[in-house]
C-alpha cells in the first residue's frame, strides 16, 4: 500500500510546529508594540528609556542568558533537525520518544507514563543518540 499524498513527514511536522509558534510570538510582539505606540504619554517615557537602553539591555541580556541560549538552541534544532518529533532518542540517562520540540524545551516520553523536559541548550551541547535514524518515515 502506498502512503497517502496528504501524509506529512515528521521533519515537516517538526518545522511547521516550530514556525507556527515563532510566528505567533512575533505577531504578538508586533501587536503589543503597535498598541503601545498609540499613546503619546508613552512616547515621552520611551525617550527617557532610550537614554538608558544600553544599561537596560545589558542587565536583561545577562539575566536572560540561559533563556536566550535555550531559544537559540531551539532554532538550531529546528533548522538542523538532529532529532524530530517521533524519534527514539537516548540522552544522558533518558531513553524515550520525542513528543514535542518547543522554542525552549524538548519533551521526551520514556514510556513509563511520565514526561522528561530537556532544555534545548543541553541537547545542542550534549551527545544525543538518535535511535530512529533507520526509520523510513523521515
Amino acid at each position: 500500500m502506498t502512503p497517502a499524498v496528504s501524509q506529512v513527514s515528521r521533519s515537516t511536522k517538526t518545522r511547521l510546529r516550530f514556525l507556527r509558534r515563532l510566528l505567533i510570538l512575533i505577531a504578538f510582539l508586533v501587536l503589543v508594540a503597535l498598541a503601545l505606540a498609540q499613546f503619546t504619554e508613552l512616547k515621552r517615557l520611551a525617550t527617557g528609556i532610550l537614554a538608558s537602553t544600553a544599561v537596560l539591555a545589558a542587565i536583561v541580556g545577562f539575566a536572560a542568558q540561559h533563556t536566550i541560549g535555550n531559544m537559540v538552541a531551539g532554532v538550531q534544532l529546528a533548522v538542523s533537525q538532529p532529532i524530530k518529533i517521533g524519534d527514539r532518542i537516548s540522552f544522558e540517562e533518558v531513553n524515550g520518544r520525542v513528543t514535542d520540540i518547543t522554542l525552549s524545551y524538548t519533551y521526551v516520553d520514556p514510556g513509563d507514563g511520565t514526561s522528561v523536559v530537556i532544555p534545548n541548550q543541553l541537547l545542542v551541547e550534549g551527545v544525543v543518540h538518535n535511535l530512529s535514524t533507520d526509520d523510513t518515515q523521515a
